[in-house]
């Protein structure tokens, strides 16, 4: 056809299909003067899905110097999107964005007529200046002319590139929007629409604006509720489309935090009923334009976040909801289903004595169909009782006051009539353009019967008004902004002059519970009359100055609304900009003086790096076994129910053992003696008591009884008479009392484990601290026994004296090596077990210390310690019911891992193989030069385990069992090892003890490892060691030797002897992060730098740890240690020694 038109000479243009057209991005980042061809080879080594057909640099339209842009045509192939995941490229950090088309049609620059390129082009060619049939770049013309002639409209005085040109395709407005008109377009609009003499601006602009007196007849008929008790204004904040205040707090979050400070000083209302709430109850915030990997915090307020996830999604750059709400208003989240037409973020509240109700932030993006939203509606709806979902609707309709009935406002109408739901939207526009102003911020209620108010507040420097939303109902929280400050002089006073001491007459159990019940209500009693309450305000401190301009340009703002004079905008840009450099230079002095306060010596440095490191994460909904858990008692109690399955004896029976063990615990009675002289054990002084008491560190969390370390620490002498009295006598009549053995379990959610299922949370057990004082003298007994008697295996370093995990890695990666010495290859498998201290059979380890000969009196102790244990989960204010522990040992005791020690103090060796244990991480070696021999010795060793782990119920986790097959060069044929007929798959590596073993032994995973760990708890601590952070250097150095560089050298006497390429890797995060502290210049050497703040190379301290840490083995009594082969270091051999060459 082309063909054909030029041969008859007919002009004709070409309009591609989309499908051929080519898909055009942008990658901003790279260095100007980069040429195009080199990005190009880049380009498809970094991403080799995609086709690329032109790479051009992109220049600055006034001055014509290149820019760091270059536009990429590339072919759609169905892969052209990977371009996205570019983030790095060419050792510049780099964005991609779609090509966003200049406003305005196109202009051929072949003939200068529009809508087509001139790739398409099929009529004559036209110079734009002189209009003969040449290329305007080939022109002879090269200066200005003063009265051009259009080549378009024949018109002299402009050329046809002029946008006021009438031949110039005028712009056409989207429906109900206003558009940003060339300059010559907006005189000549201007021109026809003169403003009618005598009206002001106000009154011509509400022609513009109708609103109907029917929304707002229910909220003026409507009575407030009466009756007794406390009446408080809650106020509900829809941010619809917050799309400034979100944006900026992608850029700094304090922009936020004011923003949302300003609407707590400035937006109150008058004190209608009996106060008004001055801070915000629930925010909901639309297009949040937030990505997951983003987090935030604002003091006092719980936030629910939906972000847009950016992968495959063309539109990835906006979109978000979320809902701010105090913590002191009960309330859950509840998750939303996956939506195709929407974006939604919904919570409940559930106030006391009230009917609960839901509160939805809502997003209806643009470009979504504007009929089918309803359905996702309808979902949202159904979510819970009494819905409010309020946000941005792109919706439009006269009803509520915009100029144009929309679709999607029509389809809103619609649904509406048909649900049965009613559309609240102000009485002013919500959103303002440029030439327009309309409402596309609303609310929707249903079944909702309490009064309400709805205005658009002209605050914040937005397109959208925020819109407040207020209910009037009754109701009464706790307060939230409240802090406890304990006088521990009147603490101690009130224990010496209220609470006399008398020596307890303890004759049975019983009265071993009545002292300790006595105990504990005198400290509760005592903390209660010395501890006062404060309000604390944690409102964001704003500048006097910044407030007032704050309000000035809230007032411009809404100047600007009513007449929309251009003058009135410039001002509002001007004091908009001025807030903002006022605000960054406060915040800058503030972050400042925060600095410079932080010290070791007073602990505020410890804080605010473990505050950076470690954030708190709310528990979301979770899967219970018949519902979903919204709310947090119900969160406590699917957990609770969990771990009470879990606290349980595993499914394995062996008859003879359990006969054996029934024999014996059965039989076992220790003789009745009061006098715990007997067995010698020794009566406990105050002295010791007090000794163990000074040790108590204050930070840790108390038990159920309330009792904190800090009370412990500050009682007087006779509260310490009083509870050695106790502890004498639980020794007396070898009792513990029920009163402490009570867990509170604190659930942490395991890392990458999904946060909805009840099983991935680890239970943090908080005892109470008087048990613990206790725990202390019970386990010097066990000890002296247990080592008086040489009773625990060699092969165990977990919790035992001088013995470390490197220990315990030393003697897995000798024995390992000195096998590639020899020619050997090794097989190791790293057993898992499932649930090792939470599954002890309690019987079967009364058992063995009977077996071990134990001390019959503190056997009956530990068996009551043991005995009839319970546990309650916590989360925030809520706990589950009490629970029974039907197995296992309690966690955070003191007791446990040695107890835990002794039952599998007698688990079966060989010699012909390996075995490591540190508490329940345990590793089976074997080495040989032939592969059989290996696999036969390692087969024979695990059935004797099996058959061991069945008689003592200890379950094995076959699935997560890993194998290493540790060779020089490669194995083709590698044996097979089976655990319970089940073949383990051979693995390249394998992490024991938090160390990553490979199976030649290189280190390199491990190192990997280190670095990645390394850089994210570097990123976390960036504001306190950045380069314009204004902490002190000898601070900064303080965070690395203390946090950072343990995480290089741990373990570093085992791997220490790796590549020195893999070792410069690691000098390299130390030089950085020096350089970082210091400031240094690129002309500064590392050597330089560290002379100066005396910091020796991570070389010289990974060789100074290790040569300690070899000496001292050799004063380590323990035959397992001392088994460890001896010799010199080869300078060729990889052994671990090699390190102190």
């Amino acid at each position: 056809m082309q063909k054909f038109c030029r041969e008859n000479k007919i002009n004709f243009y070409v309009v591609r299909p989309p499908s051929e057209r080519p898909f055009k991005i942008v990658i901003k980042g790279v260095h100007p003067d980069t040429e195009t061809d080199e990005i190009k080879k880049e380009l498809e080594i970094a991403v080799p899905e995609i086709e690329i057909i032109k790479i051009s640099s992109m220049k600055n339209i006034r001055s014509k110097k290149p820019m760091p842009m270059y536009m990429v045509e590339l072919k759609k192939n169905g892969k052209e999107e990977k371009i996205f995941d570019l983030s790095r490229f060419m050792y510049f950090t780099v964005t991609v964005e779609n090509y966003r088309k200049p406003p305005g049609a196109t202009q051929c620059w072949n003939c200068n007529q529009f809508n087509h390129s001139s790739a398409n082009c099929g009529y004559s060619t036209r110079c734009l200046k002189c209009g003969q049939e040449h290329r305007t770049s080939e022109c002879t013309i090269t200066t200005p002319q003063d009265n051009p002639t259009c080549i378009n409209c024949g018109v002299v005085g402009h050329i046809a590139s002029w946008r006021g040109c009438p031949a110039f395709p005028k712009i056409k407005p989207t429906k109900g929007q206003g558009v940003n008109y060339p300059r010559a377009q907006r005189e000549f609009i201007s021109s026809q629409y003169k403003r009618q003499e005598n009206i002001s601006y106000s009154q011509q602009a509400q022609k513009f604006l109708p609103r109907p007196d029917e929304l707002h007849e229910r909220r003026n008929n409507t009575p407030y509720p009466t009756g007794n008790g406390e009446c408080i204004e809650q106020e509900f904040y829809g941010f619809c489309q917050g799309i400034k205040v979100m944006y900026d707090a992608l850029k700094s979050i304090p922009n936020l935090i004011k923003s949302v400070s300003e609407l707590t000083q400035l937006s109150t209302t008058e004190d209608r009923i009996n106060h008004v709430i001055k801070a915000l109850s629930s925010v909901a915030n639309a297009e949040t334009k937030l990505r997951p990997e983003f987090n935030f915090n604002i003091p006092n307020y719980d936030i629910y976040r939906t972000d847009r996830i950016p992968q495959n999604n063309p539109h990835a750059l906006g979109g978000g909801t979320a809902v701010l709400i105090k913590k002191s208003i009960p309330h859950y989240h509840i998750p939303t289903p996956k939506f195709h037409f929407v974006e939604a973020t919904t919570i409940s509240l559930n106030l006391v004595n009230k009917d609960p109700f839901t509160i939805t932030s809502i997003y209806i993006p643009p470009y979504t169909d504007p009929t089918l939203f309803t359905i996702d509606l309808e979902t949202l709806i159904q979510l819970g009782p009494n819905p409010i979902i309020c946000g941005d609707f792109n919706a439009q309709h006269q009803i509520w006051g915009s100029p144009i009935n929309t679709t999607r406002g029509k389809e809103l109408v619609r649904f509406a009539q048909a649900v049965g739901i009613e559309i609240l939207a102000p009485a002013s526009p919500t959103r303002f353009g440029y030439n327009s102003a309309t409402i596309l911020d609303l609310a929707l209620i249903k079944d909702f019967i309490l009064p309400y108010e709805i205005t658009s507040l002209p605050e914040l420097y937005s397109d959208h008004n925020p819109i407040k939303l207020t209910f009037k109902l009754k109701f009464s929280t706790p307060h939230d902004k409240i802090t406890s400050n304990t006088d521990w002089g009147k603490f101690q006073n009130y224990l010496r002059n209220h609470v006399e001491y008398k020596p307890y007459r303890i004759s049975n159990e019983m009265d071993i519970e009545e002292a300790v019940r006595n105990l504990e209500k005198n400290l509760q009693e005592a903390h209660r009359f010395a501890t006062k309450i404060v309000k604390k305000s944690t409102s964001t401190y704003i500048h006097p100055n910044i407030k007032n301009l704050i309000k000035t340009r809230n007032k411009t703002k809404k100047d600007w609304q009513t007449l929309r004079n251009p003058s009135i905008k410039t001002e509002l840009n001007r004091i908009e900009k001025l807030i903002k450099k006022l605000e960054k230079e406060s915040r800058q002095k503030d972050k400042t003086e925060e600095l410079e306060t932080l010290n070791p010596e007073n602990g505020t440095l410890w804080t605010k790096a473990k505050i950076m490191r470690r954030k708190a994460q709310k528990i979301p909904a979770l899967k219970g076994e018949f519902k979903l858990a919204l709310s947090d008692p119900d969160k406590a109690e699917t957990i609770a129910v969990s771990l009470e399955k879990q606290f349980s004896l595993n499914n394995l029976s062996h008859s003879e053992t359990e006969e054996e063990v029934n024999e014996s615990t059965n039989n076992f009675s220790p003789p009745i003696n009061n006098n715990y002289q007997n067995d010698n054990i020794n009566s406990i002084q105050p002295s010791e008591v007090i000794k163990i008491i000074k040790k108590l560190n204050i930070k840790k969390a108390c038990g159920s009884d309330g009792i904190t370390n800090k009370m412990i620490k500050n009682i007087p002498c006779t509260m310490v008479f009083a509870l050695t009295e106790i502890i004498n006598n639980i020794f007396n009549f070898n009792y513990f009392p029920n009163a402490w053995k009570t867990a509170v379990v604190v659930p942490i959610l395991k890392p990458g484990k999904d946060p909805t299922i009840p099983e991935n949370y680890r239970p943090i057990s908080l005892l109470s601290t008087l048990s613990k004082i206790t725990e202390n003298f019970i386990l010097d007994k066990l000890n002296e026994h247990l080592i008086g008697n040489k009773i625990l295996c060699p092969e165990q370093f977990g919790f035992r004296k001088s013995l470390t995990t490197n220990h315990q890695l030393l003697r897995v990666v000798e024995y390992i090596t000195s096998g590639f010495d020899r020619g050997e290859c090794t097989a190791a498998v790293f057993l898992d077990i499932q649930k090792a201290f939470d599954r002890v059979w309690k019987q079967g380890l009364i058992h063995k210390l009977i077996m071990y000969k134990t001390p019959p009196n503190l056997v009956q102790l530990l068996n009551s310690y043991l005995d009839d244990r319970k546990f309650v989960v916590r989360i925030g204010n809520s706990s589950s019911e009490s629970k029974t522990m039907k197995a296992g040992i309690p966690q955070g005791g003191k007791i446990s891992p040695v107890l835990y020690s002794i039952y599998v103090n007698d688990i079966p060796t060989t010699h012909k193989t390996l075995l490591g244990m540190y508490a329940d991480d345990t590793p089976i070696l074997a080495r040989n030069k032939n592969p059989k021999y290996t696999a036969a010795a390692i087969n024979q060793h695990l059935q004797k385990l099996d058959d061991w782990f069945v008689k003592w119920k200890i379950a094995l986790n076959v699935s997560k069992t890993e194998a290493v097959y540790f060779a020089k060069g490669e194995k083709k044929h590698k044996p097979v090892i089976k655990i319970k007929n089940k073949i383990i798959p051979w693995s390249q590596q394998a992490k024991y003890l938090g160390i990553i073993l490979d199976n030649k032994l290189t280190w390199q995973s491990h190192i990997s490892s280190i670095k990645t760990k390394f850089r994210n708890v570097t990123r976390k601590l960036y504001p306190l060691i950045a380069r314009d952070s204004d902490m002190k250097r000898k601070y900064k150095i303080l965070i690395y030797t203390a946090i950072l560089r343990p995480i290089i050298t741990y373990g570093c006497p085992i791997w220490g002897s790796a590549a020195k390429s893999n070792i410069n890797k690691l000098e390299v995060l130390e030089n950085n992060i020096i350089r970082q502290i210091c400031k240094a210049g690129w002309y500064m050497r590392n050597e330089d730098i560290r002379k100066a703040i005396k910091l020796p190379s991570l070389k010289d301290f990974i060789k100074k740890i290790s040569v300690n840490f070899y000496n001292n083995i050799e004063n380590i009594d323990n035959e397992a240690i001392q088994q460890i082969d001896k010799y010199t270091p080869n300078i060729k051999s990889k052994r671990p020694r090699k390190i102190l060459l």
